[in-house]
């Protein structure tokens, strides 16, 4: 393992908030732009690869999650988080999160990242969201398996 600087460590810490902060709060470019310009996220096993793809995906699942009665305003919670540097220029960074929605806990999973440094900054190449689980109330599980079968 290499060892980490406490400025990587910060802002990998930074990056990897935003994320939450950004898409929970619908700042879609925000959100978008902490990916490299070929950066991937594949959530339930579908990919969107850029900027552009990634900010249509924002788009459409803000719009499908603001439709679900009892759900927003919620937050997604992120714990148990490892992030650890490869090379000086790359990390890799996995953690466990729940979305807690205004009826309590709805859906819970983990993210797999793997991070660069660039010239702005450290941005994801790639950000893996799996779901793990589901509250028996979930108001979201319909709308995960609908994008796990396109």
């Amino acid at each position: 393992m290499i060892e980490m600087s406490v400025a990587d460590r910060v802002d990998l810490d930074v990056l990897l908030s935003r994320y939450t902060g950004l898409g929970d709060s619908g700042r879609i470019e925000e959100f978008a732009a902490l990916f490299t310009e070929d950066g991937v996220l594949t959530v339930a096993g579908r990919r969107f690869v850029g900027p552009d793809e990634i900010v249509a995906f924002a788009v459409q699942s803000g719009a499908a999650m603001s439709a679900i009665t009892s759900l927003l305003p919620g937050a997604h919670h992120v714990s148990s988080r490892m992030t650890e540097l490869v090379s000086d220029d790359s990390a890799t960074s996995q953690s466990l999160f729940m979305f807690v929605a205004t009826s309590g806990p709805d859906h819970w999973g983990t993210y797999r990242d793997h991070l660069i440094r660039t010239g702005d900054g450290w941005r994801f190449v790639s950000r893996s969201v799996r779901f793990t689980g589901f509250s028996p109330s979930s108001r979201v599980r319909g709308y995960v398996e609908s994008l796990a079968r396109s």
